[in-house]
């Protein structure tokens, strides 16, 4: 043992006699950090042949105070006077060179320091095996989830932070599934368990923790290359951290909204047999139960205590690789999930876990409540509507001072900053959205026998905070129905001569003033005369319909509708994508569909990049004031006689450098009495939405405006063409347009 572990070992020990003398009778704080430092003893003598004594006598200690833990018992003065007496010896050992005293040892092997009877057993030994190989395990077995509410703050910073954990141990996980030797993700996905076994641990949480170094021990083993992570592993470490993220779910209606507090009851037990037993196998070398791939349980409500089952988890009889012969291979999983390669815009790393900033320099982090984050935003937005008004006061502009003109200029440059500062502070990255997809189509893949691969690119797109925590849900089931009806059996692919391992893509970026986000598949694509027909059975379309393809694709999103053939817990009844519709209008977003028959189908999304503030260009119709999304503008111009010309069938059409494009005039489409009689007397603005551009006529362009958006009243919220209002530099308010519903809508005015 080197000087470091040496070291590192005296530390532990004195970190140890601390945490002993602060611990009293009639009280259970302190179990956690003896037990864990107990067991970081024992690691560290296993790693020396020399030091065995001294690990058998930490493993003592650490399987007693953990029996403690489980039990619930607080300390006695019994228990309290054994913990010291294994600390004595340990330290005793310690300074003997490790070999141990005799005094040391006859601890361990006369059983004086064993663990009391009245503490129940550990669970490796309290169970009877059935015949599948695993523990008959009794529902008051478990140990209950209990809260202390004067630790409230501190709950729901662990909370919070525990997301964030069981993110990273996801991602590092399926990560690990593609590259086993990835030592930088193994570490940061084994800090991860360690962060969160550390923080349940000072809440006192014991299930919670329990589980977490159970998982943590596992991971450990291949830090130190005894084992090599396999399907088994993935599985097993993916069940726990499911049963984990559970468990914070359940807390959140208790330190959140005030619930009832009381017990909240897993299902961890068999779990926890599982693990150790795959650590036991390990290091035997032996066969395991090992487990299915893992499904997350959804909670149920219960009386208290609350009580949730366990995910049914089949048995299987498998090995778990150990390090030491060269030719072991780990088992391939049944889903690939892989991230694109450098040149391929996402590097390989991308879905590995986002490593903590060191709490000093450019990268460090404050966390504060998302609320004071919305009302800086909402003030900074008033700050820009009183800057607006003053600087466009008709009074100040009457005064001709220079330094007041400047002193002005220099405070909307200031309000603007401040605004695009605070703006900046409601985007994030879509990385964590994106991320999420890889478990989805790997557990997706794995129930329907697939083999699917996810490309992901354009991570590092930052969208709005509430657009990236609202897609969430429709991203999933859009990328859950790709992997279901999209992309075919592997078996079934060779016989169109496509490879067996199909292909989803999950893409953002930005395009014409919207974050664009592509699902798209190399599968069968959409059957378009199977759709139509289904419409025509159900009565969505008229049976003599001649429909485009484009509107025969977005039958699909009708409530009810469905073309499976058999119900399962994937898909087939037709709930799904009218949701992912109305979640993505809600946003203020849309949906298109492109597909070509045996290639695969496209999903385009289209929303916008943030929900508080857009730069406007204010448009006079009418005597009526409308704003334009200036990213949806491509250009505008005072068109001449020339350029208007009248097709038959389609209307006025404006000719844009060759280019005939459709003329529509606004007041016509909001019922607005123009000024203008010939076109040529007004503006022409260009706008584009999706794949689709069209001319707008107006009577007068007044400028560029950052707009505050506001809600619109009941009265204009059935016009789908009007996204929202804005209080403008005068005081007066302007209506602004949404584009994409307005190019639609006057999409279907002219086939009418």
């Amino acid at each position: 043992m080197d000087t470091n572990d040496l070291s590192k070992l005296d530390q532990w020990i004195e970190q140890l006699h601390m945490e002993i003398s602060f611990s009293k009778e009639g009280d259970d704080r302190g179990q956690f950090p003896i037990r864990d430092l107990f067991a970081n003893i024992s690691e560290k003598a296993a790693k020396d042949a020399g030091y065995g004594a001294l690990k058998d006598l930490s493993d003592a200690a650490a399987i007693y105070v953990e029996d403690l833990m489980i039990a619930g018992h607080k300390y006695t003065a019994e228990s309290l006077g054994k913990i010291r007496k294994y600390y004595e010896d340990i330290r005793a050992m310690r300074e003997s060179g490790g070999g141990g005293s005799s005094t040391a040892t006859s601890a361990v092997s006369s059983g004086a320091a064993a663990p009391m009877e009245s503490v129940a057993p550990a669970v490796e030994s309290a169970p009877v095996a059935s015949e599948a190989g695993l523990p008959e395990i009794v529902r008051g077995d478990e140990i209950p989830l209990e809260l202390n509410m004067d630790d409230l703050e501190l709950l729901k910073e662990f909370i919070n932070e525990s997301k964030e954990h069981l993110q990273n141990v996801e991602q590092g996980i399926l990560v690990l599934e593609e590259n086993p030797s990835d030592e930088d993700v193994l570490n940061t996905t084994f800090r991860a368990f360690h962060s969160f076994k550390g923080g349940s641990g000072f809440l006192n949480l014991v299930p919670m923790n329990k589980l977490a170094h159970e998982l943590e021990s596992l991971l450990d083993l291949a830090r130190t290359k005894q084992m090599v992570i396999n399907s088994d592993v993935i599985n097993l470490i993916l069940t726990g951290a499911d049963t984990l993220r559970e468990m914070v779910t359940l807390l959140e209606p208790i330190v959140y909204k005030g619930e009832s507090n009381r017990p909240i009851i897993v299902a961890t037990a068999e779990l926890v047999f599982r693990v150790k037993s795959a650590i036991t196998a390990v290091k035997s070398g032996s066969g395991i139960p090992g487990a299915a791939p893992a499904a997350p349980s959804t909670p149920a409500s219960a009386p208290a205590p609350i009580a949730v089952a366990p995910a049914s988890v089949p048995v299987a009889v498998a090995n778990i690789p150990v390090a030491k012969p060269v030719e072991t291979v780990p088992v391939a999983p049944a889903a690939s999930v892989s991230t694109p390669k450098p040149e391929a815009s996402a590097s390989a790393k991308a879905s590995a876990p986002v490593k903590a900033s060191a709490p000093s320099g450019e990268g460090s982090i404050i966390k504060i409540e998302t609320s004071k984050l919305d009302n800086l935003v909402d003030l900074v937005g008033e700050l820009v509507i009183a800057q607006s008004q003053v600087s466009q006061d008709n009074d100040l502009r009457q005064i001709t001072s220079l330094k007041l003109t400047r002193n002005v200029a220099q405070m909307a440059r200031i309000t603007k900053e401040l605004q695009k500062t605070a703006m900046s502070l409601r985007m994030v990255p879509i990385r964590a959205t994106f991320q999420k997809m890889n478990r989805v189509v790997r557990d997706t893949a794995a129930k329907q026998g697939k083999e699917i691969n996810l490309i992901l690119s354009g991570e590092d797109t930052e969208v709005d905070r509430t657009i990236s925590e609202e897609l969430n849900d429709p991203l999933m089931h859009m990328i859950r129905n790709s992997c279901d009806h999209g992309v075919e059996m592997p078996d079934v692919r060779e016989k169109r001569g496509k490879a067996r391992c199909g292909t989803v893509q999950l893409m953002a970026y930005h395009k014409g003033g919207s974050i664009v986000i592509e699902v798209r598949d190399d599968g069968g694509g959409l059957n378009k005369d199977r759709i139509l027909a289904k419409a025509i059975e159900k009565g969505l379309v008229a049976p003599d319909a001649d429909l485009p393809d484009s509107e025969i694709f977005q039958l699909v999103f009708a409530p009810g509708f469905s073309t499976a053939d058999v119900i399962t817990d994937i898909s087939g009844r037709g709930v799904g994508m009218d949701v992912v519709k109305k979640n993505i209008e809600k946003l203020r977003g849309k949906i298109e569909i492109e597909s070509t028959p045996g290639l695969g189908a496209v999903f385009y999304i289209y929303l916008p990049l943030t929900l508080a503030i857009i730069d406007g260009m204010m448009i006079m119709v009418g005597g009526q004031k409308f704003i334009l999304p200036t990213l949806s503008v491509r250009e505008s111009f005072r068109p001449t006689k020339e350029m208007i010309s009248t097709v038959h069938e389609r209307g006025e059409m404006v000719n844009v450098r060759g280019h005939l494009l459709p003329l529509v005039r606004v007041a016509d489409r909001f019922g607005v009495q123009s000024t203008l009689e010939d076109p040529f007397e007004g503006i022409v603005i260009v706008v584009e939405s999706g794949h689709e551009v069209r001319a707008l006529l107006v009577d007068d362009l007044i400028g560029k405006q950052e707009i505050v958006i506001k809600s619109l009243n009941e009265q204009f919220k059935s016009n789908k063409m009007l996204s929202g209002a804005a209080i403008l530099g005068d005081g007066t308010v302007g209506l602004i347009i949404d584009v994409g519903a307005f190019v639609e809508s006057n999409r279907h005015a002219r086939a009418a």
